[in-house]
């Protein structure tokens, strides 16, 4: 909350793009935005220490044309120039912003009324920016928003650059003046990745979002939260700051990897879908912001089989039932149930402990209108040891899979127009045994990958101990998919 009783976020968020045809499945947003509340306390006592006319001299009162300034935005500066500027007028001191070109009816609505002062107070108001692309972009649109937050919003300030925005309101400006007043921020940010293929943005956006998570999960939460995913369950993600709910969304599919989730993904979910997503039948990971008027409700009474990831008290409450429970066992429908949901928790503790001991044990909640900290490059390594873990955790449950496979194609004898649908079949005997015999120590590739770290052996699931885990992995859909595209080499084919 700013001294003049505005409260702030700087989200980041997905929404699908709607088409699939040039591979782009999500569109990546951040939003910047400004909301005061109806009875705002803070704003009075700011008022005892910054006077109307004090609040006057940091807005914006005019946007002014300068030929040369689109060019020297261009160059590669190490340091932001700002275009805004402090001019004086007969003794008058006024803050101006500098553009290409000067919108004459932007300028009179924002001479004629501040919106912020034309605005009803009697209910909440909220004015936001947003920033949206077809790739994930996200590491420098956020730093575009917030580098716009620091330099409009001076001395903890946020009314010049609400009026800004406000002044959009107004049908009557132009449509390119936002793009103008963007400008200068974009190209600053764009200036550092001109050079680097527009992934390294999102691997950078990866990392950072993997150190929210582990940041706001402790050790053992954090791995029953990936085993939970890994067994394609039903997991809703809460917390009151939404940009945590993507950046945990994104951080588990890299853990996750070289596995895909093909099941219903939310990252952010509209208030209005709450109730009938969280009763969706099949897998999904949903994430719900705790401060909405129905969040309280629906995450109190969520399904028997729904588990809980509270984000922001660092807990993970797993579901009761399980979404692969087998109903039909000898002892009765909640005995398979007690008993696989034994083995993810035994298993949770036991690769918990594994990652716990590659990090540090501290862990806290993000800033919301921080890109990163300066000090958190060891955080960084820290994700990156954790995405070791699992990566070598699932590449040994994955040992074997091939193995286990055989590809069935039927050969035709005169020319084919359909061509043939081939067959996989999967061999789950062989599978378990060789989970047998590869925790004894007793099972080893014909061919060694040097590059195989021999700390896998760690790893092994038991079939003793682990019957049900292993049972309930061979009925997802990402094993599904990885086998389906290991292509006909890989296995026997007949």
């Amino acid at each position: 909350i700013t001294g003049d009783g505005w409260e702030v976020s700087l989200t980041n968020f997905m929404i699908p793009s709607g088409s699939s045809s040039d591979g782009n499945e999500w569109l990546y947003c951040v939003s910047l935005v400004f909301r005061k509340p109806r009875v705002s306390i803070q704003s009075k006592r700011s008022r005892k220490y910054l006077s109307e006319q004090e609040i006057e001299l940091e807005c914006v009162n005019k946007l002014v044309s300068d030929e040369g300034v689109s060019q020297s935005r261009s160059d590669m500066n190490q340091e932001f120039q700002s275009p805004l500027v402090e001019t004086e007028s007969d003794g008058v001191k006024s803050r101006k912003m500098i553009v290409s070109s000067e919108p004459s009816e932007f300028n009179r609505k924002l001479q004629e009324q501040r919106w912020s002062q034309s605005v009803d107070s009697s209910s909440d108001v909220i004015v936001g920016l947003a920033v949206v692309s077809d790739r994930n972009e996200t590491y420098r649109m956020r730093e575009t928003l917030s580098t716009v937050f620091s330099d409009f919003c001076r001395k903890n300030l946020c009314q010049p650059l609400v009026d800004i925005l406000g002044n959009f309101s107004n049908s009557c400006v132009e449509e390119t003046c936002l793009q103008s007043i963007l400008e200068p921020y974009l190209s600053f940010t764009a200036a550092k990745w001109v050079d680097r293929p527009i992934r390294d943005q999102g691997l950078q956006f990866s990392e950072i979002s993997g150190t929210q998570l582990m940041q706001s999960l402790p050790a053992v939460p954090l791995a029953l939260l990936f085993v939970t995913i890994l067994l394609e369950q039903k997991v809703v993600l809460a917390s009151s700051r939404r940009g945590m709910l993507m950046a945990a969304s994104d951080a588990i599919m890299q853990l996750l990897k070289p596995l895909q989730w093909k099941h219903l993904l939310v990252p952010l979910v509209p208030e209005s879908m709450m109730n009938d997503l969280v009763h969706y039948p099949a897998p999904f990971i949903l994430g719900i912001p705790t401060d909405e008027k129905k969040s309280a409700e629906i995450l109190s009474s969520l399904p028997d089989d729904v588990t809980l990831v509270d984000l922001d008290v660092g807990r993970v409450m797993l579901a009761s039932k399980f979404v692969h429970d087998d109903s039909s066992a000898s002892d009765g429908p909640g005995a398979a149930a007690g008993a696989l949901r034994s083995q993810v928790l035994f298993l949770a503790e036991s690769l918990g402990g594994i990652v716990g001991g590659a990090v540090d044990d501290s862990w806290a909640s993000d800033s919301p209108l921080q890109i990163i900290p300066h000090d958190n490059n060891n955080k960084v390594d820290d994700f990156v040891s954790i995405r070791n873990i699992c990566h070598d955790f699932i590449l040994e449950l994955l040992s074997g899979v091939h193995s286990c496979c055989l590809w069935i194609e039927e050969k035709c004898v005169e020319e084919c127009t359909n061509g043939n649908e081939p067959a996989i079949v999967f061999d789950e005997k062989r599978f378990l045994s060789i989970k047998s015999l590869r925790s004894e120590g007793l099972n080893l590739s014909l061919f060694q990958d040097k590059q195989v770290d021999v700390s896998r052996s760690e790893f092994c699931l038991g079939v003793d101990k682990f019957d049900l885990i292993l049972d309930a992995f061979l009925r997802t859909q990402s094993l599904s998919n990885y086998i389906s595209h290991g292509g006909k080499q890989s296995m026997m084919f007949w």
